[in-house]
Protein backbone atom coordinates (compact mmCIF):
# COMPACT_ATOMS: atom_id res chain seq x y z
CA UNK A 1 0.00 0.00 0.00
CA UNK A 2 1.52 3.42 -0.93
CA UNK A 3 1.97 5.77 1.77
CA UNK A 4 0.31 9.24 1.92
CA UNK A 5 2.64 12.32 0.74
CA UNK A 6 4.39 13.99 3.02
CA UNK A 7 2.24 17.53 2.38
CA UNK A 8 -1.13 15.51 2.65
CA UNK A 9 -0.45 14.07 5.97
CA UNK A 10 0.68 17.59 7.42
CA UNK A 11 -2.38 19.11 6.39
CA UNK A 12 -4.40 16.49 8.05
CA UNK A 13 -2.60 16.88 10.99
CA UNK A 14 -3.19 21.03 11.22
CA UNK A 15 -7.05 20.69 10.88
CA UNK A 16 -6.79 18.00 13.45
CA UNK A 17 -4.64 20.34 15.92
CA UNK A 18 -7.07 23.55 14.90
CA UNK A 19 -10.41 21.24 15.67
CA UNK A 20 -8.94 20.65 19.10
CA UNK A 21 -8.15 24.43 19.86
CA UNK A 22 -12.07 25.52 18.54
CA UNK A 23 -13.82 22.51 20.27
CA UNK A 24 -12.78 23.35 24.12
CA UNK A 25 -14.12 26.64 23.45
CA UNK A 26 -17.16 26.39 22.72
CA UNK A 27 -17.59 23.54 24.80
CA UNK A 28 -16.51 25.97 27.43
CA UNK A 29 -18.81 28.72 26.92
CA UNK A 30 -21.73 26.24 26.71
CA UNK A 31 -20.98 24.80 29.99
CA UNK A 32 -20.71 28.39 31.56
CA UNK A 33 -23.94 28.97 30.27
CA UNK A 34 -25.28 25.32 32.08
CA UNK A 35 -23.86 27.03 35.12
CA UNK A 36 -25.78 30.16 34.79
CA UNK A 37 -29.20 27.90 34.30
CA UNK A 38 -27.68 26.19 36.98
CA UNK A 39 -27.74 29.55 39.11
CA UNK A 40 -24.23 28.39 39.98
CA UNK A 41 -22.94 32.10 39.16
CA UNK A 42 -19.48 32.57 41.16
CA UNK A 43 -18.61 29.34 39.79
CA UNK A 44 -19.36 30.64 36.08
CA UNK A 45 -18.21 33.98 36.40
CA UNK A 46 -14.69 32.21 38.01
CA UNK A 47 -14.90 29.91 34.81
CA UNK A 48 -15.60 32.55 32.63
CA UNK A 49 -12.61 35.23 33.34
CA UNK A 50 -10.46 32.32 32.88
CA UNK A 51 -11.68 31.56 29.65
CA UNK A 52 -12.23 35.32 28.16
CA UNK A 53 -8.53 35.74 27.23
CA UNK A 54 -9.05 33.12 25.04
CA UNK A 55 -11.65 34.00 22.90
CA UNK A 56 -11.75 36.24 20.10
CA UNK A 57 -14.29 37.55 17.73
CA UNK A 58 -18.13 36.91 18.07
CA UNK A 59 -17.16 34.08 20.97
CA UNK A 60 -15.08 37.48 23.29
CA UNK A 61 -18.16 39.52 22.62
CA UNK A 62 -21.20 36.71 23.78
CA UNK A 63 -18.49 35.98 26.33
CA UNK A 64 -18.45 39.83 27.85
CA UNK A 65 -22.17 40.01 27.19
CA UNK A 66 -22.09 36.96 29.66
CA UNK A 67 -19.64 38.40 31.99
CA UNK A 68 -21.33 41.82 32.26
CA UNK A 69 -24.64 40.07 32.93
CA UNK A 70 -22.45 38.13 35.99
CA UNK A 71 -21.22 41.07 37.81
CA UNK A 72 -22.76 42.51 41.20
CA UNK A 73 -21.04 46.21 40.74
CA UNK A 74 -22.86 48.22 38.36
CA UNK A 75 -20.14 50.35 37.50
CA UNK A 76 -18.31 47.53 36.36
CA UNK A 77 -21.03 46.10 34.46
CA UNK A 78 -21.22 49.79 32.64
CA UNK A 79 -17.46 49.41 31.58
CA UNK A 80 -18.09 45.72 30.33
CA UNK A 81 -20.82 46.86 28.02
CA UNK A 82 -19.49 50.18 26.73
CA UNK A 83 -16.02 48.16 25.79
CA UNK A 84 -18.50 45.94 23.82
CA UNK A 85 -20.27 48.74 21.78
CA UNK A 86 -16.74 50.61 21.13
CA UNK A 87 -15.55 46.87 19.80
CA UNK A 88 -17.68 47.31 16.48
CA UNK A 89 -19.59 44.43 16.13
CA UNK A 90 -23.18 45.69 15.59
CA UNK A 91 -25.62 43.04 16.77
CA UNK A 92 -22.98 43.26 19.94
CA UNK A 93 -23.28 46.63 20.45
CA UNK A 94 -26.71 46.70 20.14
CA UNK A 95 -27.37 43.80 22.83
CA UNK A 96 -24.80 45.69 24.49
CA UNK A 97 -26.88 49.24 24.36
CA UNK A 98 -29.88 47.43 25.66
CA UNK A 99 -28.76 46.46 28.56
CA UNK A 100 -27.02 49.49 29.28
CA UNK A 101 -30.38 51.12 29.17
CA UNK A 102 -32.02 48.52 31.51
CA UNK A 103 -29.23 49.09 34.67
CA UNK A 104 -29.85 53.01 34.26
CA UNK A 105 -34.02 52.11 34.07
CA UNK A 106 -33.27 50.03 37.00
CA UNK A 107 -31.45 52.94 38.92
CA UNK A 108 -34.10 55.30 37.93
CA UNK A 109 -32.74 57.46 35.05
CA UNK A 110 -35.40 56.76 33.02
CA UNK A 111 -34.64 59.86 30.98
CA UNK A 112 -30.78 58.81 29.73
CA UNK A 113 -32.29 55.09 29.22
CA UNK A 114 -35.18 56.58 26.77
CA UNK A 115 -32.26 58.53 24.94
CA UNK A 116 -30.10 55.32 24.66
CA UNK A 117 -33.35 53.43 23.38
CA UNK A 118 -34.56 56.04 21.31
CA UNK A 119 -31.55 55.10 19.24
CA UNK A 120 -32.37 51.64 18.73
CA UNK A 121 -35.90 51.45 18.27
CA UNK A 122 -35.58 51.15 13.93
CA UNK A 123 -32.54 48.91 14.31
CA UNK A 124 -31.09 45.76 14.26
CA UNK A 125 -32.86 42.18 14.35
CA UNK A 126 -36.93 42.61 15.39
CA UNK A 127 -36.60 40.51 18.69
CA UNK A 128 -34.01 43.18 19.84
CA UNK A 129 -36.12 46.49 18.48
CA UNK A 130 -39.29 45.27 20.21
CA UNK A 131 -37.37 44.79 23.13
CA UNK A 132 -36.18 48.78 22.65
CA UNK A 133 -40.04 49.65 22.28
CA UNK A 134 -41.17 48.21 24.91
CA UNK A 135 -37.94 49.40 27.68
CA UNK A 136 -38.74 52.75 26.03
CA UNK A 137 -42.20 52.82 26.66
CA UNK A 138 -41.71 51.35 30.19
CA UNK A 139 -39.56 54.69 30.71
CA UNK A 140 -42.04 56.87 29.50
CA UNK A 141 -44.66 55.16 31.71
CA UNK A 142 -42.46 56.15 34.97
CA UNK A 143 -41.69 59.38 33.65
CA UNK A 144 -45.36 60.27 33.64
CA UNK A 145 -45.86 60.35 29.88
CA UNK A 146 -48.61 58.39 29.32
CA UNK A 147 -49.73 59.25 25.56
CA UNK A 148 -45.96 58.95 24.29
CA UNK A 149 -45.74 55.15 26.05
CA UNK A 150 -49.25 54.48 24.73
CA UNK A 151 -47.75 55.29 21.37
CA UNK A 152 -44.57 52.95 21.44
CA UNK A 153 -46.96 50.10 23.44
CA UNK A 154 -49.41 49.86 20.15
CA UNK A 155 -46.21 49.47 17.62
CA UNK A 156 -45.39 46.01 19.22
CA UNK A 157 -47.92 43.58 17.47
CA UNK A 158 -45.69 40.11 17.62
CA UNK A 159 -42.73 38.63 19.45
CA UNK A 160 -41.77 37.62 23.12
CA UNK A 161 -42.67 41.64 24.02
CA UNK A 162 -46.64 41.48 22.92
CA UNK A 163 -47.64 40.25 26.08
CA UNK A 164 -45.90 42.16 28.16
CA UNK A 165 -47.30 45.35 26.23
CA UNK A 166 -50.80 44.78 26.79
CA UNK A 167 -50.15 44.26 30.45
CA UNK A 168 -48.68 47.71 30.68
CA UNK A 169 -51.43 49.07 28.04
CA UNK A 170 -53.75 47.97 30.79
CA UNK A 171 -52.12 49.56 33.36
CA UNK A 172 -51.91 53.22 31.26
CA UNK A 173 -56.19 52.32 30.71
CA UNK A 174 -56.52 51.90 34.48
CA UNK A 175 -54.52 55.44 34.97
CA UNK A 176 -56.11 57.33 32.20
CA UNK A 177 -60.15 56.07 33.83
CA UNK A 178 -60.79 53.51 30.76
CA UNK A 179 -61.48 50.68 33.60
CA UNK A 180 -63.40 48.48 30.72
CA UNK A 181 -60.66 48.80 28.10
CA UNK A 182 -58.53 47.79 31.15
CA UNK A 183 -60.48 44.48 32.07
CA UNK A 184 -60.64 43.80 28.53
CA UNK A 185 -57.27 43.34 28.09
CA UNK A 186 -56.64 41.16 31.33
CA UNK A 187 -59.78 38.87 30.23
CA UNK A 188 -58.01 38.27 27.19
CA UNK A 189 -54.36 37.24 29.03
CA UNK A 190 -55.89 35.66 31.95
CA UNK A 191 -58.24 33.61 29.71
CA UNK A 192 -58.17 30.21 30.78
CA UNK A 193 -57.14 31.13 34.31
CA UNK A 194 -53.91 30.40 32.92
CA UNK A 195 -51.85 33.85 34.28
CA UNK A 196 -51.98 34.85 38.21
CA UNK A 197 -51.01 38.45 37.12
CA UNK A 198 -53.16 39.04 34.91
CA UNK A 199 -56.10 37.54 36.81
CA UNK A 200 -54.82 39.58 39.99
CA UNK A 201 -54.86 42.93 38.31
CA UNK A 202 -59.03 41.67 36.44
CA UNK A 203 -59.94 41.24 40.66
CA UNK A 204 -58.43 45.10 41.27
CA UNK A 205 -60.47 46.23 38.14
CA UNK A 206 -63.40 44.48 39.19
CA UNK A 207 -62.68 46.17 42.70
CA UNK A 208 -62.38 49.63 40.89
CA UNK A 209 -65.45 49.09 39.46
CA UNK A 210 -66.82 48.43 42.42
CA UNK A 211 -68.03 44.83 41.75
CA UNK A 212 -66.94 43.04 45.11
CA UNK A 213 -68.27 39.75 43.77
CA UNK A 214 -67.09 39.42 40.77
CA UNK A 215 -63.07 40.50 41.83
CA UNK A 216 -63.93 38.03 45.30
CA UNK A 217 -64.17 35.04 42.63
CA UNK A 218 -60.97 36.31 40.56
CA UNK A 219 -59.04 36.36 43.87
CA UNK A 220 -60.42 32.84 44.89
CA UNK A 221 -59.53 31.53 41.37
CA UNK A 222 -56.18 32.29 41.58
CA UNK A 223 -55.58 31.48 45.00
CA UNK A 224 -56.87 27.94 44.19
CA UNK A 225 -54.92 27.81 40.79
CA UNK A 226 -51.43 29.43 41.20
CA UNK A 227 -50.93 28.94 45.31
CA UNK A 228 -46.81 29.29 44.69
CA UNK A 229 -47.28 32.32 42.92
CA UNK A 230 -46.16 35.64 44.23
CA UNK A 231 -49.61 37.08 43.55
CA UNK A 232 -51.35 34.40 46.00
CA UNK A 233 -50.58 35.78 49.12
CA UNK A 234 -51.90 39.33 47.75
CA UNK A 235 -54.82 37.62 46.52
CA UNK A 236 -55.41 36.05 50.18
CA UNK A 237 -55.02 39.61 51.62
CA UNK A 238 -57.83 40.76 48.91
CA UNK A 239 -60.05 37.67 49.92
CA UNK A 240 -59.83 38.93 53.94
CA UNK A 241 -60.19 42.85 52.95
CA UNK A 242 -63.43 42.11 50.94
CA UNK A 243 -64.19 39.55 53.30
CA UNK A 244 -63.74 42.02 56.39
CA UNK A 245 -65.85 45.02 54.21
CA UNK A 246 -68.67 42.58 54.05
CA UNK A 247 -69.25 42.31 57.54
CA UNK A 248 -68.81 45.78 58.54
CA UNK A 249 -71.73 46.60 56.04
CA UNK A 250 -73.53 44.30 57.57
CA UNK A 251 -72.72 45.23 61.19
CA UNK A 252 -74.23 49.14 59.83
CA UNK A 253 -77.51 47.62 58.86
CA UNK A 254 -80.49 49.09 60.97
CA UNK A 255 -82.51 47.07 62.70
CA UNK A 256 -85.81 48.14 62.64
CA UNK A 257 -87.26 49.34 58.85
CA UNK A 258 -87.05 52.90 58.00
CA UNK A 259 -84.33 54.22 59.48
CA UNK A 260 -81.62 55.74 57.02
CA UNK A 261 -78.25 54.54 57.03
CA UNK A 262 -75.77 57.19 58.23
CA UNK A 263 -73.76 58.73 55.16
CA UNK A 264 -70.23 59.42 54.48
CA UNK A 265 -70.76 63.45 53.67
CA UNK A 266 -67.03 63.45 52.70
CA UNK A 267 -67.07 61.27 49.94
CA UNK A 268 -67.42 62.57 46.43
CA UNK A 269 -70.10 61.99 44.43
CA UNK A 270 -68.86 58.94 42.08
CA UNK A 271 -70.28 58.57 38.60
CA UNK A 272 -69.36 56.19 35.76
CA UNK A 273 -66.85 59.00 34.54
CA UNK A 274 -64.62 59.01 37.49
CA UNK A 275 -64.38 55.88 38.29
CA UNK A 276 -61.89 56.14 41.25
CA UNK A 277 -61.78 59.25 43.82
CA UNK A 278 -59.01 58.61 46.14
CA UNK A 279 -56.03 57.44 46.46
CA UNK A 280 -52.97 57.17 49.55
CA UNK A 281 -49.93 59.35 49.40
CA UNK A 282 -47.01 58.52 51.17
CA UNK A 283 -44.45 61.36 51.38
CA UNK A 284 -43.60 63.92 49.09
CA UNK A 285 -40.15 64.95 48.25
CA UNK A 286 -38.71 67.86 46.50
CA UNK A 287 -35.45 65.84 45.19
CA UNK A 288 -36.96 63.38 42.35
CA UNK A 289 -34.44 60.54 43.60
CA UNK A 290 -35.73 60.14 47.04
CA UNK A 291 -39.16 59.56 46.01
CA UNK A 292 -37.82 57.29 43.47
CA UNK A 293 -35.89 55.12 46.08
CA UNK A 294 -39.38 55.41 48.47
CA UNK A 295 -41.31 54.09 45.51
CA UNK A 296 -38.75 51.06 45.06
CA UNK A 297 -39.28 49.90 48.08
CA UNK A 298 -43.06 50.25 48.42
CA UNK A 299 -42.86 48.06 44.94
CA UNK A 300 -41.97 45.32 46.64
CA UNK A 301 -45.35 45.38 48.33
CA UNK A 302 -47.50 46.31 45.44
CA UNK A 303 -47.14 47.37 41.93
CA UNK A 304 -49.57 50.23 41.82
CA UNK A 305 -46.85 53.05 42.98
CA UNK A 306 -45.95 55.85 40.71
CA UNK A 307 -44.40 59.26 41.84
CA UNK A 308 -45.94 62.47 40.61
CA UNK A 309 -44.59 65.60 39.64
CA UNK A 310 -46.37 69.08 40.39
CA UNK A 311 -45.40 72.95 41.00
CA UNK A 312 -47.09 74.52 44.12
CA UNK A 313 -46.06 77.91 45.08
CA UNK A 314 -42.87 77.61 42.67
CA UNK A 315 -41.76 74.55 43.66
CA UNK A 316 -41.85 71.22 42.23
CA UNK A 317 -42.58 68.18 44.37
CA UNK A 318 -42.45 64.34 43.35
CA UNK A 319 -45.36 62.71 45.33
CA UNK A 320 -45.34 58.79 46.06
CA UNK A 321 -48.86 57.54 45.49
CA UNK A 322 -50.49 53.85 45.51
CA UNK A 323 -53.88 52.97 44.22
CA UNK A 324 -57.23 54.37 43.00
CA UNK A 325 -60.13 53.50 44.94
CA UNK A 326 -63.79 54.27 44.65
CA UNK A 327 -64.41 55.31 48.24
CA UNK A 328 -62.38 56.02 51.87
CA UNK A 329 -63.03 53.06 53.66
CA UNK A 330 -61.29 51.44 50.64
CA UNK A 331 -58.65 53.39 50.87
CA UNK A 332 -58.18 53.35 54.11
CA UNK A 333 -58.16 49.57 54.41
CA UNK A 334 -55.21 49.62 51.75
CA UNK A 335 -53.72 51.98 53.87
CA UNK A 336 -53.27 49.68 56.91
CA UNK A 337 -52.18 47.01 55.24
CA UNK A 338 -49.36 49.33 53.91
CA UNK A 339 -48.37 50.44 56.95
CA UNK A 340 -48.34 46.93 58.89
CA UNK A 341 -45.89 45.97 55.46
CA UNK A 342 -43.51 48.86 55.32
CA UNK A 343 -43.95 51.09 58.12
CA UNK A 344 -45.37 54.44 56.62
CA UNK A 345 -48.26 55.82 57.47
CA UNK A 346 -50.25 56.65 54.33
CA UNK A 347 -52.74 59.91 53.42
CA UNK A 348 -55.89 59.43 51.68
CA UNK A 349 -56.74 62.55 49.47
CA UNK A 350 -59.13 62.91 46.50
CA UNK A 351 -57.42 62.12 43.28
Amino acid sequence: MRRPPCNLLTTVTIIVILMMCVRPTAASLRSIRRMVRAKEYARARRALEEELPKLSGKSRSEGMLLLARLTKDVSEAQRIYRRIIESGRARDALRARIELAKIFYATGEYERAARILSTLAGKGYRGDRWEAIFLRALCWKKLGDTSRARTDLELIDRGDFLYWSYMTLAEIDIVEGKIEDAIERYEMIAGGHSNPIAGFKLGECYEIQGDRERALKEYRTLASNFPKSLEAPKAREKIQMIQSAGRIRRDRRPSRGGEKEEEAGEEPRIDGAVPFAFTIQLGAFSERENAIRMAKEIEEITDDVRVERIESDGRIWHRVRVGRYRNREEAERYAEFLERKTGYTGKILPR
